[in-house]
């Protein structure tokens, strides 16, 4: 193959890639349009980390372009994706490896979805601190790979938190291996960190290493509401000055809040406990006292694990999902970060802008992490026209957000608009420094052309 210049539906490229893989690992993709999926004459779906090394080195040598996907929930997620020549699943290479539950630690395969890799963890009494939408079909890599986290990111921490090694494949096939099997390793630089959020850009990852935790025996969620935006923000603001310490406190948009059955015409704040029954049934007591005294109601109470995490799932699962959307939906996400008192900031200017320009939105705003999710629909037909008032709230958001130092990133949008739009508002020195790492390491531009951050 030495020498050879091919292109996608060159015979001799695929028989190549079917000797060492197999034909029943190669199947011909979906090279037709969508707005939401990555598309490809081919995709091969190696079975394991050889097989992966394989199939880069040989797309490297041959100028080929690869996508490397996992359940395909992210498809639309970062800059729009040049077309690409084959995609590369990571479906088949899934499972948990090992399992130290004494040291709280925990090595899986990349392709691993992560109700997958909760349930496992189930059976011995501990789990991974990190939720995401659409638990059952998000893999571990694609989690990796998009810095994807959940409401529990206030009390538990981001995956940059939970991640302590993980194996690599770079374009040319060489493996590398970052961080170590060890909860405490504070040895040379923390590799592990430049690819978390890399969009599958530097190198495709096959397999992973966890801190994981023993699940907490009490669980309680606490709906606040009745209350305007100003006393949201100060009880807000108590609750930061306080000794309680929350895993969820979340502002939540009366039309998210609508997900987990509540009826409100004002925001709702989520605050979320779990430890011990005592910490959480006193933490609960004191929520309710500074709601009394801050002229907020308590809307409903859950307790247990299971009321608490069906009703956080409903809010987590306001992020679009690319698998569950057809191109005759207009439909895009926005993450908004800054300080932890900008979430009211956020919320009022996502709900100004979606009424401004006739758009339904879906608001999650963290008040422990300074982070928000939001989610705007043109409904009706997908046409020029929900586009334009689609581009017109982002465009809207970033000139809000802007002055006031928040930074804003469009996570999921149709192609149609990503190809419109700067998904990174502002251009800022550390897209540059990704840019030259991305030269460094993939200079033949093998791995999701054209959707390192900036472009």
């Amino acid at each position: 193959m030495d020498g050879i210049k091919v292109g996608p539906n060159n015979e001799q490229i695929r028989s190549a890639f079917a000797r060492f893989a197999g034909e029943s690992n190669l199947r011909p993709g979906d090279s037709s349009h969508s707005e939401y999926r990555l598309n490809a004459a081919l995709k091969a779906l190696p079975e394991n980390e050889e097989q992966v090394a394989e199939f880069l080195r040989l797309a490297d040598e041959n100028r080929l372009s690869v996508a490397p996907q996992g359940g395909g929930t992210k498809d639309a997620y970062g800059q729009s994706v040049q077309a690409v020549d084959m995609i590369l699943s990571m479906k088949h290479m899934s499972g948990v490896l090992e399992h130290s539950a004494g040291d709280l630690m925990v090595s899986v395969l990349a392709g691993t979805t992560l109700r997958e890799l909760q349930e496992t963890l189930r059976s011995a009494g501990q789990f991974l601190p990190l939720d995401v939408a659409w638990d059952e079909q998000s893999t571990i890599g694609g989690i990796v790979n998009s810095g994807a986290s959940g409401l529990l990111r206030a009390g538990f921490g981001s995956i940059r938190d939970l991640l302590i090694a993980s194996r690599i494949v770079y374009p040319n096939g060489q493996v590398i291996r970052t961080g170590a099997k060890v909860v405490k390793n504070v040895a040379g630089y923390d590799m592990n960190k430049l690819f978390i959020g890399s969009m599958g850009t530097l190198g495709v990852h096959t397999e992973f290493t966890f801190k994981i935790r023993p699940i907490p025996p009490g669980w309680g969620l606490l709906v606040i509401g009745n209350a305007s935006v100003e006393t949201l923000r100060a009880l807000q603001l108590t609750l930061l000055d306080s000794q309680l310490e929350p895993c969820v406190c979340e502002w939540v948009n009366p039309r998210a809040a609508q997900a987990i059955g509540i009826d409100s015409q004002g925001p709702v704040l989520l605050v979320g406990f779990a430890d011990v029954w005592s910490s959480v049934d006193e933490q609960a007591r004191q929520v309710g006292q500074l709601c009394r005294e801050a002229g907020a109601a308590i809307l409903t109470e859950l307790r247990g694990a299971e009321e608490t995490e069906a009703a956080l799932a409903q809010v987590r699962n306001i992020v679009p999902n690319s698998n569950l959307l057809q191109d005759t939906s207009a439909v895009v996400s926005m993450k908004l970060m800054g300080k932890l008192t900008d979430i009211p900031a956020m919320f009022e200017a996502a709900e100004a802008r979606a009424a401004r320009h006739d758009v339904s939105l879906k608001f999650s705003g963290g008040a422990y992490t300074g982070i928000a999710g939001a989610t705007v629909e043109a409904e009706g037909e997908a046409n020029a026209d929900a586009y334009r008032r689609l581009i017109a709230w982002i465009h809207g958001i970033q000139h809000e957000m802007r002055p006031l130092g928040i930074r804003t990133v469009v996570d999921f949008a149709p192609s149609v608009i990503r190809n419109q739009i700067a998904i990174w508002d502002e251009a800022t020195a550390d897209q540059k420094i990704m840019r030259g790492i991305k030269r460094t390491i993939d200079p033949n531009e093998t791995l999701n052309p054209g959707r390192i951050i900036g472009g």
